[in-house]
């Protein structure tokens, strides 16, 4: 191999090609072959390669034969446009001489190549081949390569001519026929050089037509088999030539369609059986309208007399080479799906086509291990639904429904029964020796199949869910745990529909369940179960959750199995469904929260308690404990479960002191993440209705002052109290990250309440960090967030925090002093002074402000950010100077205004220097957009904007640009920018094309 990889001279005679040849090969090594062959396809191939071509097919060596013809495909490839009219006439003689003489020999793989060498002086040279069909078989029924011109004018039917040539010599004119038609289906009919080309395929198709039917007819014996199986080859790549060159000229695809009967009696033939349905199959795919409908009708009727009886026989088998005959019935069903729904009657058609996609999903066998073609079938009967509710639904109202409706919905009823036995989990004998290719396989069929029933569920409705409760209770009353498994997974599928629909009639069907034994069985961990039907069964508490708080009588037996599960493998579905019912059914549970709590401090000790689960869990009970009134009512529980989470935190600092680093980060950091579950649990649902009439206002008084003293404010303090963590984990991402969670917990609420801290704990939290705090852009990103919350109307104003955010992000901004140099922390300060603007926007721009003798640093910063690579930090630059060009509020003052004004027109030239530098090249294009915007601010609200644009482009820091940008190019962008007087839309392609001019990347730039 190592020769194979080492450099290689050019070959200049054919003692070095034929040593080349010997050195690098290998006997009976495909990839040696083509390591020669991509190295010959590179070399430059001297003057006399054409002999050199000729001289290593007189070889005895057909390895060395075969690289002469590769030589003649190099050199036709390399010089075949420019080759003058003998030379071409002679390589063409020379070609067709030796495959003549090759196909004598039945060398096959010279011949191949001979073919491939022949089909690319079809499409290099300069000169028209005709009839190269035609040529190649006069040429072999005479034995010897025979002049191209008498072939132009022969008037000898092609197919006379073939019937004196023998098998081999017919499968090397496929060979050729196929070849062509691949190879000049890649080269684009569009454009004019390659127009004549295309149409003269439209001629050879009739010679090619004729050489597959001759092949197709004459079977029989291995040879003749062999034609027929290239001549299937053939008509595959002849149709897939045809499909998007042929689409305005039926009458080349006419002579194609011809050939569909006599092809597909290839089906009927055993040994041919396997290729024919591959051709067919892919034909049916990729070009479904080729076939006309008695094209389809023989096809079905092939089906059902040859291939079923191998299908039937080989899904009961397991055989995987049944694979081809159920995906050529799946492929036939797609492709007649209307006849399918709309003819259920009809033999052909109808009855066997559904009969044959049930025995498919009937077959032994487990998806994605020894049966994939149920993974298959799904196509079909998603193509069947799709039409069926199309044919329903898109109908006015007025029109009756279709006559093949209730058969429809018999089939359906009975796919849906056998997709749940197909959905059934293996048993562990079975499932024991998968690897994850079969898993996920399994696994793939069962979200194909949902989405499916999802469809099908449009249709029949109600009936379906009645067909998946009985089997529910069918097989809890047999006690078949699988397929219970599986029927409450369908049932999961189909609970957001049943959810929406709140009639009687479906709430009334979805009882049986409920009311049952299930969770009562599925609970009792005494008795052998798999896992999965335990864990299929927590998922349905977490998927019915609204119909359980619309009836709360079932939720005891539920919360018992979950939280039993708690200590079972099963910790993690079941802390999820607790999670999600709970937050569901909160004000129906408040009588059961001490239980609650008991249970999640014993909970606490199991080898099950970790991370996720503690989150989640806590999360339900919080969620119950916001449904609590008055407000005074929370505060035991919180009490409750903040102990919890100080008992992690002194957890964590004494695994500190003993040095245990690993125990000290799991702790302290799941302690601070339960702290933000508890607060998101607290919060309001999005659902609750809010009285806008509320009359009783002392209420909301006493509620507002609660959590700002006495009981409520001692909460606070204790929330606030476990930040302590943070000296001992705050070296960690997930632990400043977790910090500001629980902060933005309270700032998503509009009321007072637990976790609606007080400004100053966000600040002071701020003022804590360094650059080196990992994080750092999420703890300004809190920062700007608290801005945004208290810019909102009604909201409490905060000038003293917000100051002092600024002050923080000033001096993050000037221990950076590039942008560049933290992208990330660079954005976030810029965000804090864009939250700013509006309400607070004095406390950027008054000279009063405290930081008034920092706002140059500011302003340089980020201009700084303009002109630098980063994207992000330089869109959040733009958009706080475009807003500070054009404030967006009326609500500012008129000093401020005024002094915003003073500000743009001290640092205009520098802005707007920094933006034509950007928009001349040193942007990014995607960054155009943004840069436009405040280029459009001052155009439309500084006169002296058009004196900043010429001086930024006389200045020496434009950067050097393509030559096509003179100065006159340059007025007239001026001209254009400050004429279009803001209109984003054309100014944007105005700076474009100016962009593009100075980056030399289009051909000319119009000065006119």
């Amino acid at each position: 191999m190592s020769g194979v990889n080492a450099p290689v001279a050019a070959p200049t005679n054919i003692e070095e090609v034929e040593q080349l040849v010997k050195r690098l090969y290998q006997p009976n090594s495909p990839k040696i072959i083509q390591e020669i062959n991509n190295q010959l396809q590179h070399l430059q191939l001297s003057s006399d390669g054409w002999q050199m071509a000729d001289t290593l097919l007189g070889s005895n060596d057909s390895t060395v034969r075969f690289f002469g013809a590769l030589t003649f495909q190099v050199k036709l490839n390399n010089d075949g446009p420019s080759l003058d009219h003998s030379t071409a006439q002679t390589v063409l003689t020379r070609l067709v001489f030796w495959l003549v003489q090759v196909s004598h020999d039945r060398d096959a793989m010279v011949c191949r190549k001979l073919c491939s060498a022949l089909t690319t002086y079809f499409l290099r040279s300069p000169f028209i081949w005709k009839r190269p069909l035609q040529h190649l078989a006069m040429s072999l029924q005479n034995g010897n390569a025979v002049v191209e011109a008498p072939v132009e004018n022969s008037s000898t039917d092609i197919s006379m001519i073939l019937r004196d040539l023998d098998s081999y010599q017919i499968i090397t004119l496929l060979w050729f026929s196929s070849t062509l038609a691949d190879e000049v289906g890649k080269v684009d009919p569009n454009t004019a050089a390659n127009a004549q080309m295309h149409t003269l395929m439209e001629t050879i198709v009739r010679n090619a037509s004729a050489l597959m039917q001759h092949a197709f007819t004459n079977q029989g014996g291995e040879e003749t088999n062999s034609a027929s199986s290239e001549a299937l080859k053939c008509f595959l790549n002849w149709v897939n030539y045809a499909q998007p060159v042929w689409q305005k000229k039926p009458e080349g695809l006419e002579v194609l369609r011809a050939l569909i009967e006599p092809a597909a009696h290839c089906l009927t033939i055993p040994d041919l059986q396997r290729h024919s349905l591959d051709v067919f199959r892919d034909l049916l795919e990729s070009y479904t309208t080729f076939f006309q409908p008695e094209h389809l009708h023989l096809l079905a009727q092939i089906i059902d007399t040859y291939i079923q009886p191998v299908l039937l026989q080989g899904l009961q088998d397991k055989d995987p080479e049944v694979l081809p005959y159920g995906q050529m019935v799946i492929a036939l069903g797609v492709a007649t799906v209307t006849q399918v729904v709309e003819e259920p009657t009809n033999q052909y058609g109808s009855i066997n086509m559904v009969k044959l996609q049930f025995e498919i999903l009937k077959a032994p066998g487990y998806p994605g291990d020894d049966d994939e073609l149920s993974i298959q079938a799904i196509e079909f009967w998603n193509t069947y639904i799709e039409h069926l509710n199309d044919q329903i639904f898109s109908s006015d109202h007025d029109v009756e429904l279709p006559p093949y409706l209730d058969h429809s919905k018999a089939v359906l009823t009975q796919v849906v029964e056998l997709l749940w036995a197909k959905m059934v989990i293996p048993p562990n004998d079975v499932s024991k020796d998968w690897g994850s290719d079969q898993s996920d396989g399994f696994k793939d069929f069962r979200l194909d199949a949902s989405d499916l029933m999802l469809s099908i569920c449009v249709c029949l409705g109600q009936s379906m869910l009645k067909q998946f409760i009985d089997m529910t209770l069918q097989s809890l009353h047999s006690k078949q745990w699988r397929n219970l498994e599986a029927a409450l997974f369908c049932l999961n599928i189909l609970s957001e529909n049943i959810i929406e629909n709140q009639s009687s009639t479906v709430e009334d069907g979805i009882r049986p369940i409920f009311s049952s034994s299930l969770f009562r069985e599925v609970g009792d961990f005494s008795q052998s179960m798999p896992a999965q039907t335990r864990r299929t069964a927590i998922d349905m508490l977490g998927s019915y959750g609204q119909y359980v708080e619309r009836h709360a009588e079932y939720l005891p037996d539920a919360l018992r199995f979950l939280f039993a599960s708690l200590e079972t493998s099963l910790c993690n579905s079941a802390a999820k469904s607790i999670s999600s019912l709970c937050s569901t059914c909160r004000v129906s549970l408040t009588s059961e929260l001490p239980g609650f709590l008991d249970q999640y401090k014993r909970f606490l000790k199991s080898p099950t308690s970790d991370s996720y689960t503690k989150e989640k869990v806590i999360y339900a009970i919080a969620c119950i404990v916001q449904a609590l009134n008055p407000e005074s009512a929370k505060v035991q529980p919180l009490h409750a479960l903040l102990e919890n989470i100080e008992n992690d935190i002194q957890a964590a600092k004494e695994y500190n002191d003993a040095g245990e680093a690993g125990m000290v980060e799991v702790l302290g950091i799941t302690a601070l993440k339960c702290l933000t579950s508890i607060g998101k649990g607290l919060q309001v649902p999005e659902d609750v209705v809010i009285n806008i009439y509320e009359e009783d206002e002392g209420v909301d008084v006493a509620r507002d002052r609660f959590w700002q003293s006495g009981e409520g404010q001692a909460i606070q303090e204790r929330i606030m109290g476990c930040f302590s963590v943070l000296q001992i984990v705050g070296a960690h991402g997930d632990a400043i990250e977790a910090a500001c969670d629980v902060l933005r917990t309270g700032f998503a609420e509009t009321e007072p309440g637990p976790f609606v801290l007080p400004p100053t704990v966000t600040v002071s939290f701020m003022q804590q960090c360094t650059l080196r705090t990992p994080q750092l852009e999420t703890v300004l990103s809190t920062a700007c967030t608290l801005i945004t919350q208290h810019s909102r109307q009604n909201s409490v104003q905060i000038d003293a925090e917000a100051t002092a955010i600024c002050q923080q992000a000033v001096l993050f901004m000037q221990q950076l002093g590039n942008p560049s140099l933290d992208p990330g922390v660079a954005q976030s300060c810029i965000d804090v002074f864009g939250r700013l603007q509006d309400r607070y926007t004095h406390i950027f721009i008054d000279e009063a402000s405290p930081i008034a003798t920092d706002l140059p640093s500011v302003l340089n910063f980020m201009l700084q950010a303009i002109e630098g690579v980063e994207p992000f930090p330089k869109r959040a630059a733009l958009q706080v100077w475009t807003r500070l060009i054009k404030p967006t509020t009326n609500k500012i003052s008129d000093s401020i205004r005024e002094r915003s004004a003073q500000i743009v027109v001290a640092y205009g030239p520098q802005l707007t220097g920094a933006l034509i530098r950007q928009i001349a090249g040193m942007a990014w294009r995607s960054e155009l957009d943004y840069i436009c915007e405040p280029l459009k601010a001052l155009v439309m609200n500084q006169p002296a904007t058009k004196l900043w644009l010429e001086a930024a482009m006389t200045n020496d820091s434009f950067p050097c640009v393509h030559e096509a940008v003179d100065d006159a190019a340059k007025r007239r962008f001026i001209q254009q920018i400050m004429g279009l007087r803001g209109d984003l839309r054309k100014m944007r392609d105005v700076t474009k094309e100016f962009y593009a001019a100075c980056r030399g990347t289009v051909l000319s730039y119009n000065r006119s």
